[in-house]
């Protein structure tokens, strides 16, 4: 199969009408009650792989209920779809693009001058990396950039600075401008670089952020820029030697493992930056040589698959018990949210199906004392993700211990419940379910592992769900809205076409009376 519009859609396979006979005793099954008939439903439901350990024993399955999922799973063209991406076809159809975020740390393609690229792309990052690393008058990085640009490589700097030893990083992101001022306040220009990350080199909030922090710094020279419009980023004053190219077969929001990860790589340096690719590279191979029923990610989406559209559940709760991934939730959001929140087929029609869940999360404890609440003893089951480091990465044990004995009891607690009808307050349904990951410790390799199961995820339900999970025009519509209002405010004109709420409030923002309007 070449092309993703060949596969059926899932409600055309005999497998979604089975699983959708099997959700009905689904809904009576008991999570408890099936570790007392198994006492090794643990053995059959994890998965042990490069020091990682998934554990799905907790979840509304049975041996026939996975069978059907990876019966689905192979009906929708899964591995067809799989290979196209890693050999560089132009999966992303809306665009006529390759999606070859895997070949960034050296996993398939036969796309002509992609590898090519790519290790010219790394030569020329780690001589920038070395280069501001070794400049003892360079003690922070601003780094600006939006969405992809800038998600990744804030999750990955907060998660790692336990290996950081270079400047000190700062990202600026919203084009708040107290935001701005913040950042600026914190760093001198004399002893500031400054990374400027837009494919395009026009996208609206990172180019106004880059006006106001060029005219802040002192010079061109410590001025960087990572861009496919290498000539917009030197008419804007990048010096050539300060430019990384990108690709547009490299998506935003799986660009952290190309050079938008430069001031990850600057903060912790080249070595520790290949580890993370290494880590991310075994995903890929586990991913593309594992069957599924052994395979973490292919797991992860059909359990996904499973409840959102044959359980009805429609959110998920991602919990990393690490305070370095506390921007983990987030960066989900954006990946999952931005990949598989569609309404339209790859074949151009609207569907009729559920796609992608309302993706959610928080470090824990926090997350304890905040939402939990609701997924304990709320009327929305809401299906759960615990995220766990096996070794601690500071000299604090007993907090290490006190963290993972929390996530396991709340994993615990959510699975058994606790009857209370005395009390109804205290009454706890249970039969919430959850997986478990835990991985051996919080560093580099780890890191470039986890986010990558989670990219093969999403990739494997929007394969099953037959939508385009590497567009994104649905972020389109509000910025050419916001072009338009924004000429209106700058002359407070309030005569433009458009609705008459937003007449209103235009109105209001410039000054004017809104009742006769």
């Amino acid at each position: 199969m070449s092309n993703n519009a060949a596969a059926p859609l899932p409600t055309e396979t005999p497998e979604w009408q089975t699983l959708l006979t099997l959700s009905a005793s689904a809904r009576q099954m008991s999570i408890h009650q099936q570790f007392e008939n198994d006492p090794q439903r643990f053995d059959k439901f994890h998965v042990a792989q490069n020091g990682a350990l998934f554990d799905f024993s907790k979840h509304l399955i049975t041996d026939e209920i996975l069978a059907a999922l990876t019966g689905l799973l192979s009906s929708c063209g899964f591995e067809e779809k799989r290979a196209a991406m890693v050999s560089g076809e132009a999966i992303n159809l809306s665009e006529n693009r390759a999606v070859l975020h895997t070949v960034l740390r050296g996993t398939g393609t036969q796309k002509e001058g992609a590898q090519e690229f790519v290790k010219t792309s790394m030569h020329s990052m780690m001589w920038i990396t070395n280069k501001i690393r070794t400049d003892n008058t360079i003690k922070d990085v601003i780094h600006i950039g939006i969405g992809g640009s800038h998600v990744g490589p804030a999750l990955a700097y907060d998660a790692l600075k336990n290996v950081a030893d270079g400047p000190k990083l700062h990202f600026i992101s919203n084009i708040d401008g107290a935001f701005v001022k913040e950042t600026l306040s914190k760093c001198s220009p004399d002893s500031t670089a400054v990374i400027i990350a837009s494919k395009t080199f026009t996208t609206q909030e990172t180019m106004a952020n880059a006006h106001v922090v060029k005219d802040w710094i002192s010079g061109t020279q410590n001025l960087y820029a990572i861009s496919d419009n290498t000539d917009g980023a030197q008419s804007f004053g990048v010096p050539a030697d300060h430019i990384l190219p990108m690709r547009d077969w490299i998506g935003g929001r799986y660009s952290v493992w190309s050079s938008i990860g430069l001031p990850v790589a600057i903060a912790i340096g080249f070595e520790n930056f290949t580890h993370f690719l290494r880590g991310a590279a075994d995903a890929d191979q586990h991913f593309l040589l594992s069957p599924p029923e052994n395979n973490i990610p292919v797991l992860m989406a059909l359990l996904g698959v499973w409840y959102r559209n044959f359980m009805d559940y429609r959110a998920q709760a991602i919990l990393p018990y690490a305070q370095g991934l506390a921007k983990f939730p987030l960066y989900l959001q954006q990946v999952d949210m931005e990949s598989n929140g569609k309404s339209v087929s790859n074949q151009g029609a609207f569907i009729d199906y559920k796609t992608g869940p309302v993706v959610f999360g928080e470090a824990g404890t926090d997350a304890q004392h905040t939402f939990m609440q609701c997924l304990h003893q709320g009327t929305d089951v809401i299906p759960a993700d615990f995220i766990l480091f096996k070794n601690a990465n500071h000299d604090l044990h007993g907090h290490h211990t006190m963290l993972n004995a929390n996530a396991l009891a709340q994993s615990k607690a959510l699975m058994d419940g606790q009857e209370n009808q005395a009390e109804p307050h205290r009454h706890f349904p249970g039969n919430r379910p959850s997986s478990t990951l835990i991985l051996e410790e919080q560093n580099p390799y780890n890191l470039g592992l986890l986010m990558a199961f989670y990219e093969h995820k999403i990739f494997t339900q929007g394969a099953i769900w037959g939508i385009n999970s590497f567009d994104q025009w649905g972020v389109e519509l509000g910025k050419t809205n916001a072009k338009t209002i924004l000429e209106a405010l700058k002359a407070e004109n309030t005569s433009i076409k458009t609705d008459s709420s937003t007449k209103s409030l235009l109105s209001h923002l410039c000054g004017k009376n809104t009742k006769n309007l």
